[in-house]
């Protein structure tokens, strides 16, 4: 019985060592184990606390700065959604102190119009400037962005001042543009929101400032901007500035801001702004938010920008009509109504809603204060990106249209163009350098694109003189300035890039010129498009450059003639380009003709006489087609537009100036009239 007792007990043990009895064993020399008493497992400390998923709920402010009843109303109806929703931020979206910005950090308005109407919302605020944060001249003006600095200025106001501080530290603009991150953790953040400064590139009026140009600060920021893209650890990628890429209020679209052609002033039209956003953070980020427009929007993505969303939030404290309904398609659109949007970021999904504010209803618009109601709300899942190819369309302005055709419209000058483009293929197919004849390749080509330059001009001016339609001369002046940027493009890529090999001495200075043309260009499209010198100076020093660069292959005996010829050539044509554009930019409109037909001719004129290497070494059909010119313009150009002079200057005046301003920077008489209309 003993016996069986024993065997029953080991099978006990065995049996419930089976079902899950808890022992450890330690090694030792003997290989022997050691039991852990079960109790003292039960009494190990076990974390039951939920692991929660990050989440990121923030408001969107935008042209907040009025200190209006409405702000008033918008401030006290966002403190009830944060206290029924919850919230971590608020992102104001520019235009934070009307009607022009601030004198200095310690600005009463930063207590008028920003801390006593938002004191119900205990949140950090983190800003950016808008237009008219940055005002010049008149309110709206976006003509001097230091004024801005102010602001960055404020949310440093206690370090400065002391003795003076802030009423809160809600204010967050530590620079005009930076970059911060929410939820999550620093390797693996839930959100990074990149805080972007439109004003200088989109913000209307050109600054004098140099320190605020393109080369100095435009370029600065695009690439701090691709970079912070590029380098982010985010799960969501969110950029928020002031001017929007879409909009259907009354600002519009950028690229056709308020209405302004895009290749008659291309920064007040905002289509630099809208290179800019293609470059830095289309299709990189989640989603764009901005203001500028006092209405709400949620529009959807469109091809251009690839998966990046847009919403307009821009009613903080000033309401107007939706001017441009059907320009754009929304999901949700609403004008003439104080608002905010409330967005909410879990995991892959974001949700918002939109809330419109009643300053005059007792429950502010919300249907109740306790369970607010939104007016529109929409949850979507994080979009993958669609694969835009990349763009330099901002930090590169020689970049033309793509399908640009030189030869797909007749002209004055369309014999002449084809000989020298068919002479100049001949001759590079002589040269047996390779690179020398690519260049001398894209000299040709480049040269008959300049030759359309001006044939573009002659034919919009004859056809508005003859048909007395002012759009000809607008599509002539566009056309030439597509002209223009496919010349230099051409030229440029033919031509390696600075401290590359390829081109013999002194032909490996061109990508320098080109490089250095290139920043003068961006410096003078900030410069505004009141100043022809803008774009003609930059042209006169490229085409000094190449001068000086024909002048060194003299000075060495002139061992290839030919090469040194065609850059010659190109000297002189953009010279004598130039002279036309200047001509026909600064006279009356009755003595547009007359300058058109003297400038042409002397530019014809000059292909035979001035470039003797051309003369001497080129095929015949280059210096035929150099013969053909007169013949084809002066005398019926002329005749037409004595016969209608009358009714260029009193029918055709503002359009025909804006079709030669086509050329970027041109001087456009009566382009800035009504400018106070613009700067909402």
């Amino acid at each position: 019985m003993k016996t069986l007792a024993n065997s029953l007990l080991i099978i006990l043990m065995m049996t419930l060592a089976a079902c899950g009895g808890s022992s450890s064993s330690n090694s030792s020399s003997t290989g022997s184990t050691t039991s852990v008493d079960d109790d003292l497992v039960d009494q190990a400390p076990v974390d039951e606390t939920p692991v929660t998923e990050p989440v990121v709920r923030m408001i969107l402010l935008g042209d907040s700065g009025s200190g209006s009843a409405g702000a008033y109303a918008v401030g006290e109806a966002v403190a009830k959604v944060c206290a029924a929703k919850g919230c971590d931020l608020v992102l104001g979206l520019g235009d934070n102190i009307y009607e022009s910005g601030v004198s200095s950090e310690l600005d009463p308005q930063f207590e008028e119009k920003f801390e006593l109407p938002f004191a119900p919302i205990d949140l950090p605020f983190y800003m950016v400037l808008g237009n008219h944060d940055n005002s010049g001249f008149f309110g709206g003006d976006g003509a001097n962005n230091a004024n801005g600095d102010f602001q960055v200025d404020y949310h440093y106001r206690d370090a400065l001042h002391p003795e003076q501080p802030r009423q809160t530290s809600r204010w967050h603009m530590p620079a005009r543009y930076y970059r911060l991150t929410q939820g999550g953790d620093a390797a693996a953040p839930l959100v990074e929101l990149f805080a972007v400064d439109s004003n200088q590139i989109a913000g209307g009026f050109p600054d004098s400032n140099e320190n605020f140009s393109y080369n100095n600060y435009g370029l600065a920021q695009a690439q701090w901007l691709k970079d912070a893209m590029a380098n982010s650890k985010a799960k969501w990628k969110i950029a928020f500035a002031h001017h929007p890429y879409l909009s259907n209020g009354s600002h519009g679209n950028a690229g056709n801001y308020d209405g302004v052609p895009g290749f008659v002033a291309p920064v007040l039209a905002g289509s630099r702004y809208k290179a800019f956003l293609e470059e830095t953070l289309c299709d990189k980020a989640d989603f764009f938010f901005a203001g500028h427009d006092h209405d709400l929007q949620w529009l959807m993505p469109v091809a251009s920008c690839g998966k990046t969303g847009f919403i307009l939030s821009g009613a903080a404290s000033k309401t107007r009509s939706l001017e441009h309904r059907d320009d754009n398609a929304v999901y949700y659109e609403k004008g003439d109504s104080y608002g905010f949007v409330w967005v909410e970021i879990k995991g892959d999904k974001m949700v918002g809603e939109v809330y419109q504010v009643d300053p005059d209803d007792a429950a502010l618009g919300l249907g109740s204060l306790a369970t607010p109601q939104p007016a529109f709300r929409r949850e979507q899942s994080q979009q993958a990106a669609i694969g835009l190819p990349a763009s330099d369309g901002f930090t590169n302005p020689l970049v033309g249209e793509s399908n640009f055709d030189v030869t797909d419209q007749e002209g004055n000058l369309d014999p002449v163009q084809t000989q020298f483009a068919d002479g100049f293929a001949t001759l590079a197919a002589a040269i047996p350098e390779e690179n020398l004849a690519g260049v001398v390749a894209a000299v040709g080509e480049s040269g008959n694109a300049l030759l359309e330059v001006v044939d573009s001009l002659l034919s919009g001016l004859q056809g508005a003189a003859t048909e007395q339609n002012p759009e000809l001369a607008l599509a002539g002046g566009e056309r030439a300035s597509q002209a223009l940027l496919y010349a230099l493009q051409n030229l440029q890529s033919a031509i390696p890039a600075a401290g590359e090999e390829g081109l013999p001495a002194p032909f490996d200075q061109l990508a320098a010129a080109l490089e250095q043309f290139t920043g003068e260009a961006g410096s003078g499209d900030d410069a505004a498009s009141v100043d022809l010198r803008s774009l003609t100076d930059p042209l006169n020093h490229l085409a000094g450059n190449i001068q000086g660069i024909v002048d060194s292959i003299e000075e060495e005996g002139g061992s290839v003639p030919v090469a040194g010829g065609a850059m010659s050539l190109l000297s002189e044509l953009l010279f004598d380009v130039t002279r036309v554009i200047d001509g026909v930019g600064n006279v009356s409109t009755s003595e547009i003709g007359q300058v058109v037909v003297s400038t042409t001719d002397d530019l014809l004129a000059n292909l035979l006489l001035k470039v003797i290497p051309i003369e001497e070494f080129a095929p015949a059909e280059v210096s035929d087609a150099i013969g053909l010119g007169p013949k084809f313009i002066s005398s019926a150009l002329l005749a037409v537009v004595r016969e209608v002079t009358y009714d260029l200057d009193t029918l055709l005046l503002p359009s025909l100036l804006q079709g030669l301003g086509a050329l970027p920077l041109s001087a456009l008489d009566g382009l800035f009239d009504g400018l106070a209309s613009l700067g909402g």
